[in-house]
């Protein structure tokens, strides 16, 4: 069945798809303006899952991230439970799981990514953190007076057994790396991190690689690449992401760790666009593109393509990575990104008080901060890194705060 449309179509009702439809609108398109839903209900603010919703009520669900009376101000056609199955670039049609093929003039693949699957010697594929769905499985695990093992030390795994620990549930979280977000944060900022979740209460395997888990009648027996096995009761699996891309495989645009784009969020094929998760960025540098799988990123580059589309422009997404986790009421933002090899300094406040700002970077280079109860700060080492600031004109920022 063909859908006449000949206008815009985004796939993917995401933080990145809905505000690359806000840009559209925003720079004067006032076309046809399709968004394609995989889930019936609304898109929802996903990051709120692992973060306060796991830790609520049973009752209360994740907040839409438009409503319908928000949609049809904007003339934004939202249809419900439509996944994209396939892309025709040559005929310039969307194929749907409806059977549908819908025209399009431009289209943003706005669908993100899933979460990276754990699945046991059996077959079975473990709980994981992503969907609305999988809120729920989440919730009876934590209701369940059981005790739970968390696979994976990143911020899915370290959100979600805060989460668990407020319900009072026993916890234990295998990390392969030695301290948990250590390459994120740095050794210091992560041992800070370990101690705050083992005073509430939280059991750590630090270095513990899992390489298969085998169901047994009691739950599960968990092997690690030291030979050891764990048992466990309960297990939620938080690994990582993947990007969902397997709908376009075949298509002709371009795949590399996600979907391949310029700057301005352009693919290789035109009228073809991509912004949020499933966007992979060719840098400056030779190499594999990158992907920044963080909600602010996503705003703010779905917003940019729909201007871009709307204006006829190819403007690039110029912005300084942000992302925050909240743990225990307490909030640690990251600004910039820490590489490898960076030295990390605390510039203020201290890691004992739970207040400080930390710097990451090399030689003279500024390339990340650490923030943690000095919200102000922020301000001011966003502006440093934006204006690519040197380690020497952090520090004197730090001096004179």
């Amino acid at each position: 069945m063909a859908r006449v449309n000949d206008g815009v179509v985004i796939v993917g009702a995401s933080a990145a798809g809905l505000s690359a439809a806000d840009g559209l609108r925003e720079g004067g398109y006032t076309g046809p303006l399709t968004v394609l839903d995989e889930e019936f209900e609304p898109g929802y603010d996903r990051p709120m899952l692992s973060k306060s919703l796991l830790a609520t009520e049973e009752h209360a669900g994740p907040a839409p991230l438009r409503s319908e009376e928000q949609l049809a101000a904007k003339n934004i056609d939202l249809l419900a439970g439509h996944g994209a199955m396939g892309l025709d670039i040559d005929r310039r049609l969307v194929v749907t799981n409806w059977g549908e093929a819908i025209g399009w003039r431009h289209v943003v693949i706005a669908t993100g990514v899933t979460a990276r699957p754990v699945v046991t010697a059996g077959g079975t594929a473990l709980p994981t953190l992503r969907t609305r769905a999988d809120l729920a499985t989440a919730r009876r695990l934590a209701t369940s007076g059981r005790p739970v093992t968390l696979i994976g030390g990143g911020f899915i795994g370290l959100e979600a057994a805060a989460a668990l620990r407020s319900h009072g549930v026993e916890v234990t979280l295998l990390c392969a790396t030695e301290l948990p977000l250590a390459t994120v944060v740095g050794d210091e900022v992560a041992g800070w991190l370990n101690h705050l979740h083992v005073t509430h209460g939280v059991s750590f395997g630090l270095g513990d690689a899992v390489t298969t888990v085998e169901e047994t009648a009691h739950g599960y027996d968990i092997r690690l690449a030291d030979g050891r096995t764990r048992p466990a009761t309960s297990v939620l699996a938080g690994v990582g992401t993947q990007p969902a891309t397997d709908w376009l495989i075949g298509s002709g645009v371009e795949l590399d760790q996600g979907v391949v784009v310029d700057a301005a969020g352009r693919t290789n094929v035109e009228g073809v666009w991509a912004a949020g998760d499933i966007a992979a960025r060719r840098g400056p540098l030779p190499g594999r593109p990158r992907r920044f799988e963080h909600w602010t990123h996503a705003i703010e580059q779905g917003r940019q393509v729909g201007l871009n589309i709307a204006r006829g422009e190819a403007v690039a997404h110029e912005a300084v990575p942000y992302v925050w986790t909240e743990q225990y009421g307490i909030t640690l933002h990251m600004l910039g990104e820490r590489r490898a090899g960076d030295t990390d300094t605390v510039v203020e406040g201290s890691l004992g008080t739970g207040e400080f700002v930390v710097v990451h970077g090399s030689g003279d280079e500024l390339h990340g901060v650490t923030v943690c109860g000095r919200v102000r700060a922020l301000r001011t080492y966003r502006k440093l890194l934006r204006a690519r600031a040197s380690l020497k004109d952090a520090l004197g920022a730090a001096a004179s705060a």
